[in-house]
This record gives C-alpha cells, structure tokens and sequence, in this order.
C-alpha cells in the first residue's frame, strides 16, 4: 500500500513539473522598425534658381526692331529640380508702362504717349527642344489665354504687349518630369508702323511660373 501511495505522489509530480514547464516552449521574435514617411519635393527652378530673372530685355527700340535673328536670347530656362513631376501654369502681367517725357524745346512732331505697350508685339513659347527657334514639338501661348502647337507653316501668334496683361495659362506642361527642362522664350517686335509716339516710352512684363503637384 505504502508503495503504491509513494508510486502515484511520483507520478503527480512529474505530471506537475510537465505542466509547470509550458512556459519554455519554442517562440521566435521579429520587428518592423524605421516605418517612415518622407515627404517629395515640388521645385521649379529658373535659369538655375530661385531668383527673379529677366527673360528678356531691349533698349533704344525702334520701328522695324526685333529679335527674329536671336530668339534665344530672350529666354529663361525652367528645371524641374524636386524629385515629384508637376503640372505648369504660367500667368502674365503688364508690370509697368509710361510715356516718354514731353521734348524741350517743344516739338510738334515728337508727342510722346503712354502706347508702346499697345504697339510692341510679343508672341510667347514653350521651347521644347531648346532648340533656340520656334520649332516641332513647341507649345505657343495666345494672349487670349489658349495654347497651340507648332505646326509646318503656323507662324507664331504674337499680339500687343498689354493684351496679355492678367493672363494665364494652365497645365502648360500637364507632367513636367523630374530633372525636365524647358524654355520659355519670347519673340518681340516693334512693327514699322510704329510712330514717334513710342519716343522714350517704356512697357514691361512679369511672368510667374508655378508647378503644381500632381494629382
């Protein structure tokens, strides 16, 4: 009897000491660490900055002048320097405009009046190519606020100065690439019909390029 009470206190045990050891099963442990968000970037870059530039800029003009021989001059370059594609939007302004002063001694002949702005021509571009001349491939802005595309034979569709005042253009460029560049020119004229009112009188254009993101 004694051996068989000492045989089943044994067995007891063990059966407790196999369930008290659950907790030493095999279990593996992992993580998901460094879960981060970093945000893109949108930025437009002109000639190479962030700075104001002037596209283009001609003094002493006269009937019959234009840049027609070197449009290239009068343009500025526009990166895509984030690492998000965009879409471009252009707008433009007329900044400033006067007469030239009235000539001492009087002339009858010379009356200065506040219309070069409405006789300088202006007829704006995106240069796709950078080709430095309005080629295939080239996007044109109208002073009504339309675009259009280069076409064998379509010359440009230049207008006054002041026509393009409070315009804008959106989606130009609908997906401007990260690392894409393009150039924005203007080719200006000063027809031969112009008068002596334009003497000494001045007119001037901001642009303002902003890419926004994508959808």
């Amino acid at each position: 009897m004694k051996k068989i009470i000492g045989l089943s206190i044994a067995a007891l045990l063990i059966l407790a000491l196999v369930g008290g050891a659950t907790w030493a099963l095999f279990s593996d442990t992992e993580t998901s660490a460094n879960n981060t968000l970093v945000g893109g970037t949108l930025d437009l870059n002109i000639n190479g900055g962030n700075t104001a530039v002037s596209t283009f800029s001609a003094a002493n003009v006269k009937p019959g002048d234009n840049n027609d021989a070197n449009q290239a001059a009068a343009s500025s370059t526009l990166l895509n320097h984030g690492n998000l594609p965009g879409k471009l939007t252009i707008s433009a302004a007329l900044s400033g405009h006067f007469a030239g002063p009235a000539p001492v001694p009087a002339d009858a002949d010379i009356v200065p009046t506040d219309t070069l702005k409405d006789v300088a021509t202006v007829a704006l571009y995106i240069d796709k190519d950078n080709s430095g001349t309005w080629t295939a491939g080239d996007i044109g802005l109208k002073s009504d606020g339309t675009t259009y595309a280069y076409a064998v034979g379509t010359p440009l569709s230049p207008a006054a100065m002041s026509a393009y005042d409070g315009k804008s253009w959106a989606n130009v460029l609908p997906n401007m690439a990260t690392s894409e560049s393009d150039k924005f020119a203007v080719n200006w004229a000063v027809p031969t019909t112009a008068t002596n009112a334009i003497q000494g009188g001045s007119a001037s254009l901001t642009f303002t390029f902003v890419l926004n993101q994508l959808p």
